[in-house]
């Protein structure tokens, strides 16, 4: 996708279980000001930036001033067309009441939880930092060598070790799935918790937001979380908790009003990494703003 400037780092297919009947969102937005008002638009129109995955040249412009263009878009989009359709499966199996036969199901929201996390803007910015320093550590120390250097002139990126640095860490934290890697250790992560799957009463919905996921610790002290909380749809949500069994429980449960609007808000209260919260209905949205109490 050489030509694709918006780049997503919320899959549409997504947002879009999250539309409204005419296939619009109830978006807020948060920027150092605080909360926006509420308005409707359409899902491709947030949870954007542009050219959010490319990694700039610092010298020669071939490629449009990029390097590797497009790569990274490509293989983002290659992922989500595996994950749309078991997406749609699931919730389809939930509508019927039903627990997924097997574990596909829920690996499925746990590839789908690391995916979001790990291409988050604010995560990505601080992978791009770490690719920094080590390009700097390596012209330092003088680990380029003449082969490194023979190398980076005949692929292009001739004067472009740096960037090339900065793409090899992108890929690795995006795609690579090897003991060590951030969506590796996500995955593992999950894959020790029990699962539970929320329902939302009639008149009561899941909101969602440009990172919807909520992480809680137990104390400071813990390394690993207590609790994962991630909204599936208006009418579904996974709640992910210390696993109390040798073996894996997955359950259903139908939650109330009030239980519904505690996970909005802390979703919404609980998180400083997130610039847009979304619902199928503005009335969710504000009533979920009237009891916003920022993280600091």
């Amino acid at each position: 996708m050489p030509g694709v400037k918006n780049q997503h780092y919320v899959p549409r297919f997504y947002l879009k279980s999250f539309t409204d009947d005419s296939g619009y969102l109830s978006v807020v937005r948060r920027d150092a000001g605080g909360l926006k008002p509420v308005f409707r638009t359409k899902p491709e129109n947030v949870c954007a930036e542009n050219y959010l995955y490319e990694v700039r040249r610092r010298g020669s412009q071939g490629d449009g001033g990029f390097i590797e263009k497009g790569v990274i878009e490509d293989k983002l989009g290659k992922t989500e067309s595996k994950l749309a359709p078991a997406y749609q499966s699931l919730l389809n199996c939930l509508d019927r009441g039903e627990l997924p036969k097997n574990k596909d199901g829920v690996d499925l929201v746990i590839e789908l939880v690391a995916f979001l996390i790990a291409r988050n803007p604010m995560w990505l910015n601080e992978v791009r930092g770490a690719a920094c320093n080590r390009s700097k550590e390596l012209e330092a120390t003088g680990r380029y060598s003449n082969g490194d250097v023979v190398c980076a002139d005949f692929t292009g990126f001739d004067g472009e070790l740096k960037p090339a640095v900065e793409f090899l860490y992108l890929d690795t934290v995006l795609f690579e799935r090897y003991k060590g890697t951030p969506i590796y250790s996500l995955i593992d992560l999950f894959r020790d918790m029990d699962c539970r799957f929320c329902v939302a009463p009639e008149g009561s919905e899941f909101a969602t937001a440009s990172l919807p996921a909520y992480v809680a610790w137990t104390n400071e002290h813990d390394v690993n979380p207590c609790v994962i909380y991630f909204p599936l749809s208006p009418r579904y949500a996974a709640l992910f908790y210390r696993r109390q069994a040798n073996d894996r429980s997955v359950n259903i449960v139908y939650e109330t009003n009030a239980k519904v609007d505690y996970l909005n808000r802390m979703l919404m209260n609980g998180s400083l990494s997130w610039d847009f919260l979304m619902a199928s209905s503005p009335s969710c949205l504000e009533r979920l703003i009237k009891g916003y109490r920022p993280r600091v």
